[in-house]
Parts: C-alpha cells; structure tokens; sequence
C-alpha cells in the first residue's frame, strides 16, 4: 500500500548544530483546548507565539492556503476553524522553524496517528485530525529549533511527486503516474464519465479508464476504493443511490475491460455528504460531481 514519507525540512541545518527543545512558558495566557478540536489560523498561530515561534511571511508559500497569507511583507491569519492532516500540520511547524527527527519520533512522539518511524524514517498520517490539548503538547514536545535560525525560506515540500506541494495537498500518498487535480486528488468529473443522471460510462471515457491498468502494473501492491460523489442539488437519498450506481460501474468497467483484479478495487457512493468544493457556485456544484480513486492506507 501507498504511505507517506517525509524528511523535516531542515534536517540538514540539524546534522551541523544540535537542536533545542522548545517549551510553552509557565507565564503563557493561551493553549489548547482540553477536548478534540479545529482552530482558526489565528488561534492556532496566538499558541505558537506561545512557545516563542513565528511564521516568517518568506515561508508561507510552504503552508497551506487557508492557513496564512502573506503580503508586503507581512503574514495575516484567518478566523475560519480548519483541521489538517498531519502532513499538512507538518508543513505548517516546519515553516515556524521546527524540526522532527525519527529519533524524537520514537522516544518523544506516542501518537501514531500524527506520525511513525519505518525504515528510520518518519511516516506521517494521512487523515484529517483534531488532536486535544494533552495530545497537543506531546506532538510539539518531539520538535526542535535548531541552534542556529534558518538562513533561508523553506522551501515547498511535494513528497508523492504529484505536483501539488504538500500543505496544499488533501490526498497524499497518491501513485506515481496518477494525473491528480488541484487538490492532489486522483479524481475524474462525473459530467465528463456519465451523462446527466445516468451511471452508463461514456465511450468517449473508455481510453482515460484503460490507462488506469498501467498505474496498477506499476504498482503491484496498490489497492483503490472508488468513490462516488454528488453535490447538493436534488434529494439526498437520490444523489446516494446515483454516485453508488456510478462508482460500481467504473469498478466494473476496470475489471471487466481494463482487466484489473477485482481484489483490488472496492466502490462506495459518498452521495452530497462529501464535498471538495463549495456548492454555492456552479462551479462547485460542477466539481463536486466526481468519482474520486483512494488507495487504501
């Protein structure tokens, strides 16, 4: 199966000085929340200022999006709760300064979940999490500043190479070969496989389908769930059934004509409940009518 490996940004700087541990002052007015929870970049940005951390504007092109912007200079912070998935949480204390060894991984770290150590290097989780506090201020005790700050910005990460850079990447692990969208996701538009309410795979859509064989001879271990999507409009139970029905005949198609084992494929309708975009545009709406390829974890 497909897993997610990432080296700590400055791990270089770290081979030339030794790393400082960091910790919250006993003085601190802010933290985390006792229970599991989102926060606003602006929240979660107050509580690093905590611990003595800033986000230099020359690093934010390496966090996500919605984290932080930066212009003229200076970085603003947004008021919208949002969790990440560790790799994206990752790029986020990387682009305060921090560092993560697997060494620290091993001895400091306990949740796995965020992250493990696998062949000496550190694997990080895929899904979106909210940790709580205690869970918090374990993941920032395994980090480290080195010695020395930084002389230059950190630079993007794109660890599954698919062309989406890492903190801005909502799929990672995705295949080699794989052609993703936006979102680092290996997704197809349903309006493009299917006509309007139909679950019957246009012909035109055939040699897009077949070049999937090749992903799968490249990757002997790799097994996909197929998803369905809808957007909002019409009923619910109706948009369910639809991305059911569609999701199965791609998997059928794969199997019966593209000749992937059905071993390795499974389908699920995720129906209007998961949207990528927003279903107040038509653009949106658009986008959000896709089948979606997950490799399993």
């Amino acid at each position: 199966m497909i897993k997610r490996t990432v080296f700590a940004s400055l791990a270089a700087l770290a081979i030339c000085s030794p790393a400082l541990a960091i910790e919250k002052p006993a003085d601190a007015t802010v933290g985390f929340n006792a229970l599991s929870s989102a926060y606003p970049s602006s929240g979660f940005n107050e509580i690093l200022e905590s611990y003595g951390l800033s986000l230099p504007a020359d690093n934010v092109a390496a966090v996500p999006k919605s984290y932080a912007m930066a212009a003229d200079g200076k970085v603003s912070f947004n008021d919208t709760f949002k969790a990440y998935n560790p790799v994206q949480y990752h790029s986020i204390f990387t682009a305060y300064g921090l560092l993560l060894s697997p060494e620290d991984v091993s001895s400091k770290l306990g949740i796995s979940s965020y992250a493990t150590v696998k062949d000496g290097e550190v694997v990080f989780g895929s899904a979106k999490l909210a940790f709580n506090g205690e869970e918090w201020e374990h993941i920032l005790a395994a980090y480290s500043l080195p010695a020395v700050p930084a002389p230059a910005p950190v630079m993007p990460m794109d660890s599954d190479g698919d062309g989406v850079i890492d903190a801005n990447d909502d799929c990672p692990g995705t295949p080699s070969g794989v052609v993703v969208d936006e979102r680092g996701c290996w997704a197809l538009a349903s309006n493009l496989l299917f006509d309007h309410d139909s679950a019957v795979i246009k012909a035109d859509f055939y040699p897009v389908l077949d070049k999937t064989k090749k992903v799968f001879n490249d990757h002997p271990e790799l097994e996909v769930t197929v998803e369905g999507h809808a957007n909002s409009k019409g009923p619910e139970a109706y948009n369910q059934k639809l991305s059911e029905r569609r999701a199965k005949a791609v998997v059928d198609y794969l199997v019966n004509k593209a000749g992937i084992s059905a071993s390795r494929l499974d389908y699920v309708g995720k129906g209007e409940l998961s949207p990528a975009y927003s279903n107040d545009t038509e653009m949106g709406l658009a986008k959000n009518r896709r089948v979606e390829f997950t490799p399993k974890q």
